[in-house]
């Protein structure tokens, strides 16, 4: 399967990490420290081996387009590190079977920020195959060529000569000074160094992309984003063509698992991002009080870990005739629903009036108008929300909460 990502771009890689088993590889000349932390947390929650090319140029780093503070946290926790000169390719590999090729850098920008255009391959196993001999390949040269491997001695000299060169350009002028120190190995057969020309021409053939990433990151240093140590799903309920009747009352689907009772969410897919203790918020696809037709959240509650066995059986196919295109759950292990119709819950428009992109996690950051973020429920059965947007949520569903009451579902 080939997929176009165009604004999906980090909501796909989050889903990747959390489905890849046993090894990540990467290919980006530029990174960033928030793309590195999720990285680092991916490997060391799932125990998964990763290995990260890049290019290492001390201009570069002064423009904000790499990071000796994301390369030192790579280093720190197992992941290997190479470094190449003249390095423009951009190549993310998982386990194998999946890929994600093409514009993006591993940076905020190039995941949140920038009109980026990839391809998402799952399970195009030629492609595959020469994509990962071209990234081992590349790999096991790099590994016996001198300064190939990224070493913590090699970020302590970067760094070194990068304070002396920062405070340079401070003193005298960005534009007058210029440093063409590149670590890395040269692949180029032909010569193992380039020269002094061919290293001016291959900073200023990359100083447009310096520009660019230096402002959309320093944009997105001035968003502060609330973190927590799960993800905080949206679930959306119902279909575009099949809307729940805003004096509707919604209720849990229910089914008997292992002689008790499970409250479940159910998917068109395979949910395998969803982790233990996740949150989720219920929006029903409905019209709010006014009439706006719009997902409404009626309740929150936690998941239990996906599992691979949770498919829908028989009798759950019979009980429930919607499960055909729904057919994979996850237990919802706790929940609380408004003790009202769906149209007195948490209209999203209101969600977006305050919060604009910052709404999502996949584009917090990215000063989007408010139609271009209500499009990106679409087609969807659930999305990552902020932390941001979980505490102004939190507090408009107490209100609601004190003035209905909720049901309690508790799955035993």
């Amino acid at each position: 399967m080939i997929e176009l990502l165009t604004t999906n771009h980090l909501e796909t890689i989050l889903d990747l990490f959390e489905e890849s088993q046993a090894e990540i590889k990467m290919i980006s000349p530029f990174l960033t420290v928030s793309m590195a932390e999720l990285l680092c947390a991916a490997a060391a929650r799932r125990h998964i081996s990763c290995t990260f090319i890049t290019r290492l140029y001390l201009e570069d780093l002064i423009a904000k387009a790499n990071s000796l503070d994301a390369l030192e946290l790579m280093l720190h926790n197992g992941i290997t590190v190479y470094a190449v000169q003249k390095l423009h390719t951009k190549l993310y590999l998982f386990d194998g079977r999946n890929a994600i090729l093409g514009s993006a850098n591993f940076t905020s920008g190039g995941f949140k920020s920038n009109v980026e255009l990839s391809l998402l391959l799952s399970d195009e196993a030629q492609v595959l195959e020469e994509l990962g001999a071209y990234f081992d390949n590349m790999a096991r040269e790099l590994s016996s060529s001198e300064g190939g491997i990224v070493t913590p001695g090699m970020l302590k000299d970067a760094r070194e000569k990068y304070a002396a060169l920062y405070q340079s350009k401070k003193n005298e002028g960005k534009s007058t000074v210029r440093s063409i120190q590149m670590y890395g190995a040269s692949l180029d057969k032909r010569k193992k160094e380039l020269t002094v020309d061919e290293k001016l021409k291959e900073l200023d053939a990359c100083q447009a992309d310096h520009d660019l990433v230096c402002e959309l990151f320093q944009e997105m240093e001035r968003t502060e984003q609330i973190r927590y140590p799960y993800t905080i799903w949206l679930k959306f309920v119902g279909e575009g063509d099949d809307r729940f009747l805003p004096d509707e009352t919604y209720t849990l689907t229910s089914f008997p698992l292992n002689g008790n009772t499970a409250y479940l969410s159910n998917y068109p897919f395979r949910a395998g991002s969803v982790k233990e203790d996740d949150e989720i918020y219920i929006a029903a696809l409905t019209s709010d009080r006014r009439g706006k037709k719009q997902p409404v959240i009626i309740g929150r509650g936690h998941l239990a870990e996906f599992s691979s066995e949770h498919y829908a059986t028989e009798p759950m196919l019979q009980k429930y005739d919607w499960m055909d295109r729904f057919p994979w759950f996850c237990i919802i292990k706790d929940c609380e629903v408004l003790d009202t119709t769906v149209k007195n819950g948490v209209p999203m428009d209101v969600v977006w009036d305050a919060l604009g992109s910052d709404t999502y996690v996949a584009s917090f950051g990215r000063q989007e108008d408010i139609p271009a973020v209500a499009r990106k429920h679409y087609q969807k059965a659930h999305i990552r929300l902020s932390g941001n947007a979980k505490q102004f949520i939190d507090q408009k569903f107490d209100l609601l909460k004190a003035q209905y009451g909720t049901v309690e579902y508790l799955s035993k």
